[in-house]
């Protein structure tokens, strides 16, 4: 498995590791990168599993960062993507779901609800990966 975290604020990033951790995600398994511009430079190259992808960030922000991935790397479209967000307003949902995001991590992220949704998403993932 491989899992991306894209967020400008490391502790956002470290907060997302540790609710992974207690998920059994090994630590090698998952890849933090402080902006979208970094993360690209990666994504050319790299598959991920699970992409979380902070919605505001400097530079380019998370909606902009997943219509780059939708658009240019094939290689990823596969990836399930965890958008997190701190914004009240859910209506950039609506526009996310044509590049296939469905999963929304609300800020300040809460272990016990980032569990409850991710986990599934791990177990499934994993499953997979036993069948071949």
């Amino acid at each position: 498995m491989r899992i991306a975290i894209v967020d400008d604020s490391s502790s956002v990033r470290m907060m997302v590791s540790i609710c992974l951790d207690e998920l059994g995600v090994r630590e090698d398994e998952i890849f933090e990168y402080p902006s979208a511009t970094v993360a690209l430079m990666d994504f050319e190259k790299l598959h991920y599993d699970i992409i979380f992808c902070d919605l505001h960030m400097p530079e380019m922000d998370g909606s902009e960062l997943i219509q780059k991935v939708y658009e240019n790397f094939e290689h990823l479209k596969s990836a399930r993507v965890v958008m997190i967000s701190g914004e009240e307003d859910s209506s950039y949902k609506n526009r996310l779901k044509k590049f296939d995001v469905r999963q929304f991590i609300k800020k300040p992220i809460q272990p016990k609800s980032f569990s409850h949704h991710i986990a599934p998403l791990i177990e499934k993932i994993r499953r997979k990966e036993n069948k071949t």
